[in-house]
């Protein structure tokens, strides 16, 4: 009897210190969402549910493949957001949303807790994926480019100056031809 009553006493400061000192809501909050949903509410492809602006319309994550918009648009880059502030930075950022060109979109239409931890939860996936290679993909389609340029050049530049080359050659060969 006295053996399980010590049990139970070792859990008494633990439990204090949880009541003392409750965990913090960001980290949980990031964990508890779902990274797929919070993509799909950055892009807009799922409206928030008060109606405000999607996260895309003026910021981008152009080194994670959410397009071009990252590097032409109103608001600053999140690539490295996560990396930059961290579970607990984000869930407070998402949380207030107290920027001044984002208080007239969302003071009357704040994001619900759901949506705050869907967002984290994509925000912290995308720290963890690897960056796609911005210059490689650039120089991918310079090339593709050249060679579609060549390829038209070729094809319609064959026959062009024809009419003109060949009495020129056939000149030469009989020693009629223009000689400089």
């Amino acid at each position: 009897m006295r053996i399980g009553w010590l049990r139970q006493v070792r859990y008494l400061p633990i439990c204090f210190l949880l009541f003392c000192f409750p965990p913090s809501t960001g980290a949980a909050d990031l964990a508890a969402g779902d990274p797929l949903r919070g993509q799909s509410l950055f892009a807009g492809a799922t409206p928030l549910a008060q109606g405000g602006a999607p996260c895309l319309a003026c910021h981008g994550i152009a080194g994670r493949g959410m397009g071009m918009a990252g590097s032409a648009s109103f608001g600053p880059d999140l690539t490295t957001i996560f990396d930059d502030y961290g579970a607990e930075g984000i869930a407070a950022m998402l949380d207030d949303l107290a920027f001044p060109s984002m208080e007239p979109i969302y003071a009357t239409r704040p994001l619900t807790v759901e949506e705050q931890a869907d967002m984290g939860a994509y925000l912290a996936k995308t720290a963890g994926e690897a960056q796609l290679p911005a210059g490689n993909r650039m120089a991918g389609h310079v090339a593709i480019g050249l060679a579609v340029i060549t390829a038209l050049l070729v094809m319609f530049g064959r026959g062009r100056l024809h009419g003109v080359r060949r009495p020129l050659v056939l000149g030469l060969g009989t020693g009629q031809g223009e000689r400089r």
